[in-house]
């Protein structure tokens, strides 16, 4: 999907029709090459075969809505659409020429709150850095409990010294710190690229509505800081603000 095929609409919300269902958006990403906007018609019951749907279950609830935006229909997936009918919003959509168009952020301009397609809320650069720290908190981890296993193991043995342990422990930081480093970053590539088309399309959305940096912007670590009194549970978590 090429994306000049993306515009950005403003206006107010109006004729808003909002369901809650439960949709398998992981997979459906992993599953197949296709544009959100192909996986939003097809999981809607819209037609079409593009999406492959693996045995595991990832299923999730998310809001399927349907509104007219100054005379224009649109409709979409979003994680949580907090917004209601006058609100007025900017909207980053694909057109349709057979039908409603497909939108895949929305935008409230009075308060910044922000709506995304599932699992959408970070750039590339800031994907694989969340992945990243994900990995290396569990090599640390596992690093950390075989210092300390090799240091119990040597006073069982009853060998213990300060420099036999000095020495040991300086082979560990030499050979095999490295190694589980390396090990961080092949299983953050492993990982990261099979939700790397989230971030892809993320970084559409984001370019849509103007936004500098998009590859580095975090939606999650954005709202942290801008929360506000009266915020629901969901807040940060399934909708943002900007």
């Amino acid at each position: 999907m090429m994306e000049t095929n993306f515009r950005k609409l403003s206006g107010h919300i109006g004729e808003l029709k909002r369901s809650c269902r439960t949709r398998d958006f992981v997979m459906s990403q992993i599953g197949g090459g296709v544009g959100p906007a192909a996986v939003s018609a097809s999981l809607a019951g819209m037609g079409g075969a593009a999406i492959s749907i693996a045995t595991l279950d990832t299923t999730e609830t998310a809001d399927y809505v349907e509104f007219v935006l100054d005379g224009k229909p649109l409709r979409g997936w979003f994680w949580k659409f907090p917004f209601s009918n006058g609100d007025e919003v900017e909207v980053v959509a694909e057109p349709s020429e057979t039908g409603p168009w497909s939108a895949l952020g929305v935008r409230r301009e009075s308060d910044g709150l922000v709506a995304v397609y599932p699992h959408c809320f970070e750039g590339r650069w800031s994907h694989y850095f969340s992945t990243f720290r994900v990995w290396a908190a569990i090599m640390g981890f596992t690093f950390i409990v075989i210092l300390i296993f090799d240091l119990i193991q040597a006073v069982n043995r009853g060998n213990f010294s300060w420099s036999g342990q000095a020495s040991a422990y300086a082979g560990y930081f030499g050979y095999m710190l490295p190694g589980l480093l390396g090990v961080s970053v092949f299983f953050t590539w492993l990982a990261g690229r099979k939700t790397e088309g989230f971030a892809r399309f993320a970084e559409v959305v984001f370019r849509g509505f103007g936004w500098n940096n998009p590859s580095k912007l975090n939606l999650r670590a954005i709202s942290k800081r801008k929360r506000k009194p009266g915020d629901g549970r969901d807040y940060g978590l399934r909708y943002f603000r900007y």
